[in-house]
């Protein structure tokens, strides 16, 4: 099973949406999600969903922050992250695609700031690959604003991930020993910008006990859909999940 950068996003959009400060929730969610992959077809995952938000610490999802400034509406932090990203060929459906070598997931270290505005938050983040398993660096700009109603909160979000050459070509590249085992063409991937939309929803059903869905559309970058690895050019994950909040 591969989980794609979209699930990231989702959990990401999970994390926007459902904590205030002070406030640690904890639950369970299922994430349908579409693989860009050759070889791999619609997968329902089982995901945590943790969330929490202290004076000087936060998580929010696959990542852990620690604030080194923070004012009204500007935080500016020190972030880890676990990049799920992965390829399995062990896993994968397509007589090609078994023969090509494991991408394997990595933690990215790095920072983020946020500026928060009556109008909505933005976000600027970079980070690089501190196992080294693709040397890469990532980055994120994105816009989201949460929508507070009586029981119901709605966050639209819009943004763009940067991916370096090295991050790409490490999980869209295709080698001269892989060509010539699996038949694919050789390919070298790119630098890449990656855009997408979301929207999360958190009902709270009771004092305590929160609903969370959230949706994340995603347009693959040239550097991506190119390489003989990939059989789309969009990608989509819906969330759903429950929540405790203590």
């Amino acid at each position: 099973m591969t989980i794609k950068k979209n699930l990231l996003i989702i959990t990401a959009l999970f994390a926007t949406s459902s904590a205030m400060a002070g406030e640690f929730s904890l639950g369970a969610g299922a994430v349908f999600n579409e693989s860009p992959y050759k070889g791999y077809n619609e997968t329902t995952s089982a995901v945590p969903l943790i969330s929490y938000e202290g004076d000087r610490f936060y998580i929010r999802q696959t990542t852990g922050g620690w604030i080194l400034w923070k004012d009204e509406k500007n935080e500016l932090s020190f972030t880890a992250s676990w990049m799920p990203l992965h390829f399995d060929p062990d896993d994968n459906d397509d007589r090609q695609m078994k023969t090509l070598d494991e991408r394997k997931a990595s933690a990215f270290v790095g920072g983020a700031y946020y500026r928060h505005e009556r109008w909505g938050s933005l976000k600027i983040a970079a980070s690089g690959d501190a196992m080294d398993e693709s040397g890469g660096v990532v980055g994120e700009i994105s816009y989201f604003r949460p929508i507070r109603m009586e029981r119901l909160t709605l966050t639209p979000s819009f943004g763009v991930f940067y991916s370096d050459e090295s991050y790409n070509d490490y999980y869209y590249g295709v080698s001269g020993n892989e060509s010539r085992r699996s038949g694919l063409n050789e390919y070298t991937a790119g630098d890449s910008w990656t855009p997408y939309v979301g929207l999360a929803a958190k009902y709270q059903l009771t004092q305590k006990l929160y609903l969370h869905a959230s949706a994340v559309y995603t347009v693959l970058p040239d550097d991506v859909k190119n390489s003989p690895m990939i059989d789309r050019e969009e990608s989509f994950a819906l969330m759903t999940g429950l929540t405790w909040r203590f």
